[in-house]
């Protein structure tokens, strides 16, 4: 998988905002999740770029195998995205689970990319999905730190997190993105 190197500096900044955070103040369990999902959401966002960009420079038949590598992409990161959202809602964390649906997700950013580089000819940036395992671990690691209080939230409190953690890692269907007529049938 080729990865231009300005496809990490985002990936880089987001994790130096998130210690930068963490260090200046303690802040509340809602707080300290809502701030670790910055890669979740910034490699949806480029994918979701990606996809907007590619589905009106490409033929119908290249538009269909985008459209089933990025599905595939979805099912898996939303599948992760639910992970987490049960998780709060349930105040219970399953560490094998977590891994599984890293290694998923990380697994779909390959295929991904290896789809995405047959279509473009490599001529744009790929996914980065280096960060799928630091992020599964550190997602452990908060919630290790953070599970008390986060079952002792209040209802509202709780509802906010979950209304958070779904607007930051909750994937679009494919249909949803860039809907104005594709090349081909203009």
């Amino acid at each position: 998988m080729r990865i231009k190197k300005n496809v990490w500096r985002p990936v880089i900044a987001a994790m130096l905002c998130l210690i930068a955070a963490a260090c200046a103040h303690k802040t509340s369990a809602s707080a300290q999740f809502n701030q670790s999902f910055a890669p979740f959401s910034w490699t949806r966002d480029q994918a979701v770029a990606l996809v907007a960009k590619s589905k009106r420079s490409l033929d119908a038949q290249d538009v269909n195998t985008l459209a089933v590598a990025y599905t595939a992409l979805e099912e898996k990161a939303n599948a992760y995205a639910s992970f987490m959202v049960e998780a709060v809602t349930t105040s219970s964390f399953d560490s094998a689970r977590n891994a599984q649906y890293a290694a998923d997700f990380a697994k779909a950013i390959a295929a991904f990319d290896h789809a995405f580089a047959s279509l473009e000819a490599t001529r744009q940036q790929m996914l980065a999905g280096a960060w799928v395992p630091s992020f599964a671990q550190g997602l452990q690691s908060r919630w290790n730190q953070y599970s008390g209080q986060i079952g002792k939230m209040t209802p509202q409190t709780k509802a906010d997190l979950i209304t958070a953690l779904k607007r930051d890692t909750v994937w679009p269907n494919y249909e949803a993105i860039a809907t104005e007529p594709l090349v081909g049938s203009r």
